[in-house]
């Protein structure tokens, strides 16, 4: 598949500077709050206005003050922004993640000054305004961040020079981590409690087995309590429902591949949907009802060949859509999906959004991705654990990009600096946030 991506397409034939105009004026400004990473790489935070956004990682350039009558006219500091992460200069922030609850957001930092690297995990308390360093290595590059369900616990995949490792931490101050297993590529998803994780990996072992499994976690000790699948299995992450009250996986029995829901422990396996030769990726619906799935021809070349809804109760499936697609996201309200469109032979991806009800498709529109974007659309099921594009009333959803008008077949022009944009779903203005290279809005609660 050719990226649609800023390095990928240096040019485009026509842009949106602003918020661009429709028939349909602005929509109402959706619930939640935003992250994002800017062109500078550093990480904000806003609501939807998000009129002044608050970046969480940069230095205080300066102090708002107030004067506090009750205080015998005391100056006091008022919003100012702390010294979150390590110094400015070669600083890189990346992967913001909300906690479930909201309050806080992890993210990684990456330093290379005068020869010497620096990778490091924070938190922000985002009522305190306040960081915390979580884990700081000179060699293990962060890869990726997912919280516990408890909001208590944070894990995150190091890479390292002979694969990757599943490390836990709990969210405090000068708390050793726990490094939980190694793999390469290593996909997982942790259960309701904070001693459970289903794994799909690659074995580090000369024999380089491939599995998905459950691990149970106690204080003192961890292991492999139940292989549910060996061999190759050509799809990403096992993910449990988000009602936690099953676990779905992909196995693969004499060279045919199938969608398996089993219980939340793993029991009464069953297969609800035959799988075609190729490279697959699931979601869940919120509601746990239903899965939307999608299969590609090879790995190499991650287009998928349209989408299927399946229901896990009785196993009937049905298309979505038959459009080549590279990612594909459901909304809290398990009534849209939100899917990126390749579109044969042309320098940019689509937007479009299917009623997963009545099956009707509506089309927002094009865009450039940024290069961060684009990795996590490669990686989307997997992030579809750790991280939401929708807003909690899934009136609307959020990326970061060149957004474009009309539908060019080759680029004539200089692009602007990629953007984030709130995009509403019943055709009113996209809103234009801030310059940025990846955005999320906070889970629904």
């Amino acid at each position: 598949m050719r990226l649609r991506t800023l390095t990928a397409a240096a040019v485009i034939f026509l842009f949106a500077l602003g918020s661009g105009s429709t028939a349909h004026g602005a929509a109402p400004t959706p619930p939640g709050e935003i992250t994002f990473v800017g062109t500078d790489s550093n990480i904000y935070y806003c609501d939807a206005k998000c009129h002044e956004p608050k970046c969480i990682t940069c230095k205080a350039a300066a102090m708002h003050v107030r004067r506090d009558d009750a205080r015998d006219n005391a100056i006091v500091k008022v919003d100012a922004v702390p010294e979150a992460g390590p110094g400015p200069g070669a600083t890189e922030y990346g992967f913001p993640t909300f906690s479930p609850d909201g309050k806080r957001i992890a993210y990684s930092a990456e330093t290379h000054k005068q020869g010497e690297d620096s990778f490091a995990v924070w938190v922000y308390d985002l009522a305190r305004s306040d960081a915390m360093l979580i884990f700081e290595s000179r060699s293990e590059r962060i890869i990726y961040m997912v919280w516990l369900p408890d909001a208590q616990h944070l894990s995150f995949l190091l890479g390292e020079p002979q694969g990757l490792s599943l490390v836990l931490a709990e969210v405090k101050e000068s708390t050793p981590v726990r490094i939980v297993t190694t793999g390469m590529p290593l996909y997982f998803d942790w259960g309701a409690r904070a001693d459970e994780v289903a794994l799909h990996t690659l074995a580090l072992d000369p024999d380089r087995t491939e599995q998905v499994a459950l691990m149970s976690l106690t204080p003192t000790s961890q292991g492999v309590v139940k292989v549910l699948s060996r061999g190759r299995t050509p799809f990403k992450n096992p993910a449990w429902s988000p009602d936690g009250k099953h676990l779905a996986y992909i196995a693969n029995d004499h060279a045919e591949s199938s969608i398996i829901v089993a219980d939340a422990d793993a029991s009464h396996p069953r297969s609800v949907v035959s799988l075609p030769v190729g490279e697959n990726s699931f979601i869940w619906a919120p509601d746990s009802a239903h899965l939307a799935y999608a299969t590609a021809l090879t790995a190499q070349d991650p287009t998928y060949h349209g989408i299927k809804l399946v229901d896990v109760a009785n196993a009937n499936s049905k298309w979505l859509t038959k459009d080549d697609v590279a990612a594909f996201f459901f909304a809290p309200d398990s009534r849209h999906l939100a899917y990126i469109g390749v579109p044969e032979d042309k320098p940019y991806y689509s937007w479009s959004v299917v009623d997963v009800k009545t099956g009707a498709v509506k089309a927002i529109g094009n865009f450039l991705a940024t290069p961060e974007e684009s990795t996590a659309y490669r990686y989307f099921d997997q992030l579809a654990v750790s991280h939401t594009i929708w807003s909690p009333d899934s009136s609307s959803f959020i990326y970061a990009g060149v957004r474009l008008i009309g539908s060019p077949d080759k680029a004539l022009g200089i692009a602007p600096a990629p953007s984030a944009w709130i995009v509403p779903i019943d055709g009113s203005d996209p809103h234009q946030i801030a310059n940025a290279v990846l955005a999320f809005f906070s889970p629904a609660k």
